[in-house]
């Protein structure tokens, strides 16, 4: 079996290559405890490769568990070399996932750049929005119910500078893929190709998937979909489109 060649990602941080290819992490206390979910090594360098390439100075993530979109996303931050800063939301980092992510970017050299909010994105995010800060990408990974899917986009559309990207995680569990049909007809956004295979479900499939079973939820092929902000635009108070 050929071994794939060392990413650019890997070499610039070996924390994430311990993560996504040892499968371990260490909990805030040292603890070692094996990996059970994250990105997926492609997901990892192309979200560090288009960090790099669009250079934001300010990206929001929801959703952070192990660390691995966490550290991609700051070590760009720090590879370009200006004071980018990565704000995550995470309302379980140190009960359920034990502050893996925490540790990770501390191991990793990278807490400087980061601030984090243990807490529930519907909560979060208005104070942000509030507090008048502007982001130039967000990275939307929390729950993917098509209503929370919805809530964090419509707050970060509205964080989000022109030009600016949005990303999904997971875009072919039904209610992610559903959000994003929305954001493509009711707002100026254009997908934009990172060299992702994109992973979408057939119709057919997605009758097949109701009524939901937490076993049937689990989609095979994780898929991230990268969507471009056109245009500051909202419809009329009446418009509907078909999504």
């Amino acid at each position: 079996m050929n071994t794939p060649p060392k990413s650019k990602l890997f070499s610039q941080c070996p924390v994430i290559e311990e993560i996504l290819t040892g499968r371990t992490a260490r909990t805030l206390k040292g603890e070692q405890i094996p990996v059970h979910s994250d990105i997926g090594r492609e997901h990892a360098e192309a979200l560090y490769e288009t960090i790099l390439r669009t250079r934001p100075s300010v990206v929001l993530e929801v959703g952070m568990a192990f660390g691995a979109s966490s550290l991609s996303i700051l070590t760009a931050l720090r590879d370009i070399g200006k004071d980018g800063k990565l704000i995550s939301i995470d309302p379980v980092q140190s009960t359920d996932w034990k502050g893996c992510g925490l540790a990770a970017i501390a191991r990793a050299g990278l807490k400087d750049r980061h601030e984090i909010y243990e807490d529930y994105d519907y909560n979060v995010l208005p104070k942000l929005l509030a507090s008048g800060l502007k982001i130039g990408f967000a990275y939307i990974d929390g729950w993917h119910t098509f209503d929370y899917t919805l809530l964090d986009w419509w707050y970060v559309d509205r964080m989000l500078t022109v030009g600016g990207i949005a990303a999904f995680n997971d875009c072919s569990w039904p209610g992610v893929e559903k959000a994003i049909q929305f954001v493509l007809t009711h707002r100026k956004y254009t997908e934009i190709d990172v060299g992702l295979p994109v992973a979408r479900q057939r119709k057919k499939e997605l009758l097949q998937l109701i009524p939901f079973t937490r076993k049937e939820h689990i989609c095979k092929k994780p898929g991230d979909r990268y969507l471009k902000k056109d245009a500051a635009w909202e419809p009329k108070w009446d418009f509907y489109a078909p999504f």
